[in-house]
């Protein structure tokens, strides 16, 4: 039995050409299509071998790029970024979740689970690691997960906390709209805006939608608590 996976866009994607091909399609091999179909090895054991190569990469980069912060800082900076969300997040932006070759039980459950993402995040660093070396598994960390501020962003979550306010004080219903999308394709910048009961609060820009809605959610919560006598 064949498994589809377009291996060549597949590497595309990934910023990396493997020698081994066939070690490529087991880091997308769920252990639920192996179970299913004899002979295959799933990405069981690329996973544990990734998730050590994952936290030294991660903790070097770390140590080297934040010689002020003392090791409990460290710690927890390392914990957010090598965690569920942000590889998760990582994969999904990639669109690398679709080309997964799980087991028919696992493709008819109707739970979605980050777990599989972040398992194949891992998986990859162990493949690229034992098909090219550490340097190429660095370039592949470095670019999709240690660049991606989207994934390692560890700020207020102002949208959450502009919910909660605006839910609490039953202030309305909050909306954001896009107003606009400049520069090109490979770099734009949005322009979002954030209504309360239909009413602009706030305009920003970003390089991506959840940026600019951020920054709109701090203004307006801001705003809000100013204008309730609260202070920001």
């Amino acid at each position: 039995m064949k498994t589809k996976i377009d291996i060549s866009l597949v590497e595309e994607i990934i910023g990396y050409s493997f020698k081994d091909k066939k070690l490529l399609v087991e880091c997308f091999t769920h252990s639920s299509f192996s179970n299913e179909h004899k002979g295959y090895k799933n990405n069981e054991r690329l996973e544990f071998f990734g998730d050590a190569i994952l936290g030294f990469i991660v903790t070097e980069y770390l140590f080297e790029n934040n010689s002020k912060i003392d090791e409990g800082k460290l710690t927890e900076k390392k914990q957010k970024i090598v965690s569920k969300k942000p590889l998760s997040y990582a994969i999904t932006k990639l669109g690398l979740e679709k080309f997964l070759i799980l087991g028919e039980g696992e493709k008819n459950s109707k739970i979605k689970s980050q777990n599989l993402s972040e398992n194949l995040f891992e998986a990859l660093v162990a493949g690229i690691y034992i098909d090219g070396g550490l340097e190429c598994a660095k370039k592949f960390v470095y670019d999709k997960l240690l660049s991606c501020e989207d994934c390692i962003d560890d700020r207020t979550d102002f949208k959450g906390a502009f919910q909660e306010y605006v839910q609490k004080n039953h202030l309305g219903e909050i909306s954001y709209e896009q107003v606009k999308v400049e520069g090109p394709a490979h770099n734009p910048e949005f322009t979002m805006c954030v209504k309360l009961s239909g009413k602009i609060l706030a305009t920003e820009k970003g390089s991506s939608k959840q940026k600019a809605e951020q920054k709109c959610a701090e203004i307006a919560l801001k705003l809000l608590k100013k204008l309730r006598g609260f202070e920001s």
